[in-house]
């Protein structure tokens, strides 16, 4: 085998790798992305909790925890600063946290309102679904390299 051959085939396995993970970066993000939308839709909406518990998605997530993807490989913006959260006082506990604890916890969210709206059928879990359409805005803006900025309530 040819020297060239040798370093064809490295090339061609780093390539392969690099397309695998590119693609695995932008499924990621769509899935996070697409369970944002439904849920502004589902909330506004007011479907039934039961519905938007089997609208929203994580096999994506799944399979990249299951690949060991690097979840930190989302972000150009390693860690949360205090630019990103705006004027909002309730995303401070997260100033200093890296993309991965971000996406692990919307996803841990998400999974336990699963469990809780099947299980209990909780007729009273509104304020839950808004608390993780909050955080899940805070994800994508931190993904995105975005900043929350607070609007006046006057109109």
């Amino acid at each position: 085998m040819s020297i060239w051959k040798e370093l064809y085939d490295i090339f061609d396995k780093e390539r392969a790798r690099w397309h695998s993970k590119n693609a695995s970066r932008q499924s990621l993000i769509f899935e996070i992305e697409s369970n944002l939308f439904f849920l502004a839709d589902a909330i506004q909406n007011k479907l039934h909790p039961i519905q938007i518990t089997n609208g929203l998605e994580r096999s994506v997530f799944d399979r990249s925890m299951e690949s060991g993807f690097s979840l930190n490989s989302i972000s150009k913006h390693k860690k949360v600063t205090i630019n990103t959260i705006g004027g909002f006082d309730e995303f401070k506990k997260y100033v200093g946290k890296d993309t991965e604890y971000l996406v692990k916890n919307a996803y841990l969210k998400i999974g336990s309102l699963i469990k809780l709206v099947n299980s209990s059928g909780d007729e009273n879990s509104d304020l839950k679904f808004k608390s993780l359409f909050r955080f899940l805005m805070l994800l994508v803006a931190h993904i995105e390299g975005q900043h929350l900025t607070r609007r006046s309530s006057r109109r």
